[in-house]
């Protein structure tokens, strides 16, 4: 069976056009995490089926403001390895986490924001047997493999219990219908078959035969070029001032899940896994805004 897995990044950014604004913080308590899973996002140039995810956990190693007009830069929180990694869960829209740890944010300019992502897990429809199961899906953004000496590539696609045990991987080599977890690794994904170091429309296959230096599901370049043991985006704003001593990250996540529904189940599964003309999934990285309130 052929297939081809296509995930293209969207920056973080809300609008370029007044990044050159300095924007002052004083008085600031806290910095917050939030999810929006409502607000329409421009999709339009992308023909696919999408999904709006249920809930949402985001695993983040740093976050930093970046200073400017003379002010330093400032680190909300910076953790060591991905078992120390703050994880923040999000099932609505006004949810807010706190990711500050007994300080402020000295008073000062910052125009940017810097984010070290581990993985993103959101809960999404999966065909199986018995109908549209919700299923958590985690993506791995960073490489705890080449780092930590952990099993994840950049890109791995992996499903998660609702007990947060990690049961497998979303896609591999004897897949069933129900898209049951594959184990152990090398079991995931496809092989070279082309021999272009893309991986890009082969037949499923076992996973060690794939370059140790080509990352993401599938050796997908367009995803992540190797190497990238840690995520990272630097996301320059213009602040929403609603005034308020808190700055809020917003994470639009709406419709963040696209894929071709070839069977007309409604969700992903194996029957839209066409080995003749290939499937394209997608999976857009949060649109984040910055507002003071």
């Amino acid at each position: 069976m052929k297939t081809k897995l296509k995930i293209t990044f969207v920056l973080f950014a809300l609008l370029f056009a007044s990044a050159c604004k300095k924007d002052t913080f004083k008085s600031v308590k806290d910095v917050k995490l939030r999810v929006d899973f409502s607000t329409p996002v421009n999709a339009a140039k992308i023909d696919m089926t999408k999904q709006t995810p249920e809930d949402y956990i985001v695993a983040l190693k740093s976050v930093t403001l970046i200073g400017d007009n003379g002010t330093s830069d400032f680190g909300v929180f910076s953790k060591s390895d991905l078992s120390s990694s703050l994880v923040f869960d999000f099932t609505d829209t006004n949810t807010t986490r706190s990711l500050m740890q007994g300080t402020t944010v000295p008073d000062g300019s910052y125009s940017s924001v810097k984010i070290e992502i581990y993985y993103l897990q959101m809960k999404l429809n999966i065909t199986a047997s018995s109908g549209n199961e919700p299923r958590n899906i985690r993506i791995y953004l960073s490489d705890d493999a080449e780092t930590e000496g952990g099993l994840h590539q950049s890109g791995d696609m992996t499903q998660i219990s609702d007990a947060g045990t990690e049961e497998g991987w979303l896609l591999g080599n004897g897949q069933d219908p129900d898209m049951s977890p594959v184990a152990p690794r090398t079991a995931a994904y496809t092989n070279d078959e082309d021999g272009d170091g893309l991986g890009e429309g082969n037949v499923w296959f076992d996973f060690a035969g794939k370059p140790g230096d080509n990352y993401g599901p599938f050796g997908d370049t367009e995803f992540m070029n190797a190497p990238h043991p840690v995520y990272e985006t630097t996301i320059e704003f213009s602040l929403i001032d609603n005034g308020g001593e808190n700055i809020i990250l917003d994470f639009n996540v709406n419709n963040c899940w696209q894929f071709e529904d070839k069977d007309s189940s409604g969700a992903f599964g194996a029957g839209d896994l066409d080995p003749v003309n290939p499937t394209k999934w997608h999976m857009e990285l949060p649109i984040m805004t910055v507002t003071l309130e």
